[in-house]
């Protein structure tokens, strides 16, 4: 019957990635929810809070709450005595003041980091974070996430100190808007989804899609994918000019990484040409997607750049000292290997930005750039009064280099995109939906004759 209560699942889920031993459920011949707790040699006890009906999703969602905060702040406490300071002297839930900002703040940073994954997202809950800054006296509201995820951080802080100041909106195309919208779904799964319900986050997609399909409109690519021979003769210039960093743009083609990944290769190439990414372990996981082993394509780029061997030891020694990667354990403290075992990276998403950074970012300052840019060619819709679509050159980020991989990867090879998504660290569907969705057609007809044709003939001649 759980399962058949989308509330209750959910809380369930909340509490489990809190590491509590409380379940909800709804209790037998009651339309109350009884709170299960697991004791040691496998015993339960079971407690129903009246008040708390199994129809309301936000007593459910209160109750919820109520256990993680308590059990936070008592953590040796009974069932009985969470129970019972949760009420306070009362047993229905639903007579609480819903959370404020500083225990949601705790409450969500917890959790992430119980998670172990990309604790960039808990930026707006820590330090200086917005909501750190919104009032700390008044119970936390929908209207305080829609405002952060609708505007600016710069407008939101100008707001706060003056409201006369006008709050400016986000460009929901930039990826600052897809952060916004993982931080919204954050909250939910952190156990607040009445304050970042579902239909929040349906709006935000739906924001995102309008923009989407207003390019696909308009004719304009959402990547700028260049070609496999315009990404060499970039490549050749930059290692002419600047050896680390052609050696690490090197790195991201010739095997399709995220550019932070660079700094957590722990194999070079091996006699096959083959790499690793970071560890092979579940308590380590210091990029997106944990470790995996990665491809090269084409081949001739590992000897061409001189990827492995000492040159290799060398660069990745050089880039790592240049750009210190932050390591830290499940308490966001330096990472100690005396005293540690979970081991997580705090600061990716600064060292992909470096890359971007170097190759084209606007926020980046000229000096900083590479000399040599790195362009593709983009076809727009024709202009008012053509037949013939035009035809630009547009600056690349480094994203681009990933996704020319996956291209170059079903126009020259015979591999399934699912054996390409796992060489990549992503899913067959994200492959396939995102990584595939800029195959041009002259791509795909070389794509289904080396598939089809070439391939079939081999597999005959076997």
């Amino acid at each position: 019957m759980t399962q058949a209560n989308s509330a209750l699942s959910h809380a369930n889920g909340v509490l489990r990635a809190h590491h509590l031993p409380f379940r909800l459920r709804v209790g037998h011949n009651s339309r109350w929810v009884s709170v299960y707790e697991n004791l040691p040699g496998r015993r339960v006890r079971e407690r129903a809070v009246r008040g708390c009906s199994c129809q309301d999703d936000l007593a459910i969602e209160s109750l919820c709450f109520r256990l993680v905060s308590e059990a936070r702040k008592q953590p040796d406490a009974s069932l009985e005595q969470l129970l019972s300071s949760q009420a306070g002297g009362a047993d229905a839930p639903s007579a609480h003041l819903p959370p404020c900002w500083p225990e949601i703040c705790e409450a969500v940073v917890a959790f992430q980091r119980r998670q172990g994954v990309n604790m960039n997202l808990v930026g707006p809950f820590k330090g200086q974070g917005y909501f750190c800054l919104l009032p700390g006296d008044r119970a936390a509201r929908e209207s305080d996430v829609r405002r952060f995820a609708l505007h600016t951080g710069d407008s939101l802080r100008a707001h706060l100190a003056d409201p006369l100041e006008p709050l400016v909106p986000v460009a929901t195309h930039r990826q600052g808007f897809r952060q916004k919208r993982e931080v919204v779904s954050l909250l939910r799964r952190a156990g607040f989804g009445a304050i970042a319900p579902e239909s929040l986050s349906e709006e935000l997609k739906g924001m995102v899609n309008r923009k989407k399909v207003a390019l696909l409109q308009a004719g304009e690519s959402r990547r700028r994918i260049p070609t496999t021979e315009a990404i060499q003769e970039w490549l050749d210039l930059v290692m002419e000019d600047d050896p680390l960093w052609g050696w690490a743009f090197a790195m991201v083609a010739t095997y399709g990484l995220r550019p932070h990944e660079v700094w957590h290769i722990e194999g070079l190439p091996d006699e096959n040409g083959l790499i690793t990414i970071g560890v092979a372990a579940r308590h380590i996981k210091v990029t997106k997607t944990g470790f995996r082993a990665a491809v090269p394509l084409p081949v001739e780029w590992v000897d061409r750049y001189q990827l492995g061997g000492a040159n290799g030891e060398q660069r990745l020694e050089e880039l790592r000292q240049r750009h210190v990667p932050k390591f830290v354990n499940e308490d966001g403290q330096p990472f100690d290997p005396e005293r540690d075992l979970v081991k997580r990276c705090d600061n990716n998403e600064r060292l992909g930005a470096v890359c971007c950074h170097k190759l084209h970012s606007s926020d980046a300052r000229a000096e900083f750039e590479l000399p040599h840019k790195l362009y593709a060619w983009v076809e727009t819709a024709p202009a008012q009064g053509k037949k013939k679509a035009q035809r630009r050159k547009e600056r690349c980020v480094p994203y681009d280099l990933r996704h020319a991989y996956a291209i170059r990867a079903r126009e020259t090879t015979t591999w399934n995109y699912a054996d390409v998504a796992a060489v990549m660290g992503h899913s067959p569907e994200v492959h396939r939906r995102t990584y595939l969705s800029e195959i041009s057609g002259e791509q795909t007809k070389a794509s289904v004759v080396r598939r089809l044709l070439q391939g079939g003939g081999e597999a005959a001649a076997c």
